[in-house]
């Protein structure tokens, strides 16, 4: 499997986590089938949107587990633009004061993994 390919399989699988956790979050449920379908059809363009939207600004903060960077740097964000990665990002602000301890550890592996993996495609 290349790193763009398991990139792209844990990005898919964020979502599906993310959207049977939150089945109430209708953004997440159509991020999922976007990421999904992107997934087949340009699977480079996740990447893509994945550094430029999250890796760029939250890397650091994901690595550090800053959770009140990531919630203030996704407030900031969503006022200017939205796509596909943005629900992962407001879930911060929205549900991490509510979410069992578990969950938050998972979605922070998660994205730590992502992370991890985008440097790898990107080459950085």
């Amino acid at each position: 499997m290349s790193t763009l390919s398991a990139f792209t399989t844990n990005l898919v699988n964020f979502f599906d986590e993310l959207r049977t956790t939150f089945p109430e979050e209708k953004e997440i449920k159509m991020a999922y089938e976007a990421i999904s379908g992107a997934k087949k059809i340009n699977p480079r363009l996740l990447l893509d949107l994945f550094y430029e939207h999250v890796y760029v600004e939250f890397s650091q903060a994901i690595i550090n587990e800053d959770i009140q960077a990531i919630i203030e740097g996704g407030r900031r964000k969503i006022q200017y633009q939205f796509n596909e990665i943005m629900p992962a990002i407001t879930l911060f602000d929205k549900h991490w004061a509510t979410m069992s301890e578990p969950n938050q550890t998972a979605i922070l592996k998660y994205m730590k993994v992502l992370c991890a993996l985008c440097k790898s495609c990107k080459g950085l």
